[in-house]
């Protein structure tokens, strides 16, 4: 399974790549955020493993992108003509979330691939039709989004049964373990990796723990009797403390000081870069040895 980190910044991947050069980052690009392409798709492309490009829809749901851009679908596909060399795949721009806006998203698709584009559709409603659909028009890779019925376990399990084996599909912002390792998901992206540094919480596989829980989100109050359970753990008196110590020592070749000095942001998204990195492969395991998916070229 293929997991993408959303949108870090270069300096981040830089000192992931300095630490672990044999676990190339997976990274999902947003046309909606300004960010310097260039580093990740020329500068240091060599350094990065799948490169994907999400035409920011998301973002122009969520934020109407502070009113929408004038011929947004125009410009996204000539920034995708000259850009999609450096990506392993592109999304198309699906701009309607509804259940009903299958033919708005299939005409900005059919208008892409016109400009000589192949991007991946993206389903956002579950039972429609909009999955048959995309199969009888011969599509191999298929996005779900955002879906205003849900997509909790059972709805998804149901869509994967109609794609599986058919087609591959990527799961956009869900980083779940239970629906991951037991759905068969090619690819997936994580923008939450981001949002625990956001609150000062890191994420770790804390293996002498898990047959309770396979990980632990800590936190860094800055006093030891603090404890807030919505946060995760307090580093402080957190009882597996040596272990952890020991692990970002062993990975990253840090300490605590480095998670509460000065450039603690940056050390903290190391850390949770490398839970997602680790969970992508715990999962690849997973399906390969315990499910035994096969996806198809």
């Amino acid at each position: 399974m293929l997991l993408h980190i959303s949108s870090p910044s270069i300096a981040q991947v830089l000192a992931f790549h300095s630490l672990h050069p044999e676990l190339p980052l997976n990274v999902l690009l947003s046309y909606a955020v300004e960010q310097p392409f260039d580093d990740f798709q020329e500068v240091h492309r060599d350094k990065i493993g799948s490169l994907i490009l999400d035409s920011g829809a998301y973002t122009l749901n969520k934020s109407k992108w502070a009113m929408r851009p004038k011929d947004i679908l125009t410009a996204y596909a000539n920034f995708c003509s000259l850009t999609s060399p450096y990506y392993d795949f592109l999304f198309n721009l699906d701009e309607n979330f509804t259940p009903h806006g299958f033919d708005e998203n299939m005409y900005n698709q059919l208008g892409l691939e016109a400009a000589g584009l192949t991007p991946v559709p993206v389903v956002h409603d579950l039972y429609n039709g909009e999955i048959e659909r995309l199969l009888d028009y011969g599509y191999g890779l298929i996005a779900i989004g955002q879906c205003e019925h849900g997509r909790n376990f059972r709805q998804l399990e149901s869509a994967m049964n109609r794609l599986h084996p058919w087609a591959k599909v990527h799961l956009f912002g869900v980083t779940e373990v239970g629906v991951l390792q037991d759905l068969p998901i090619w690819s997936c992206d994580s923008s939450s990796w981001a949002q625990y540094v956001k609150y000062g919480q890191v994420m770790w596989w804390n293996d002498a723990n898990k047959d309770w829980n396979p990980y632990d989100i800590l936190y860094f109050p800055k006093t030891e009797g603090e404890h807030d359970a919505s946060k995760g753990k307090n580093y402080w008196d957190y009882r597996f403390r040596e272990e952890f110590d020991a692990y970002i020592g062993q990975n990253l070749g840090i300490t605590i000081d480095h998670l509460i000095g000065s450039e603690k942001e940056l050390y903290r998204s190391l850390v949770n870069i490398l839970f997602y990195k680790e969970m992508e492969l715990r999962i690849t395991a997973y399906h390969r040895d315990v499910k035994g998916f096969v996806f198809p070229d």
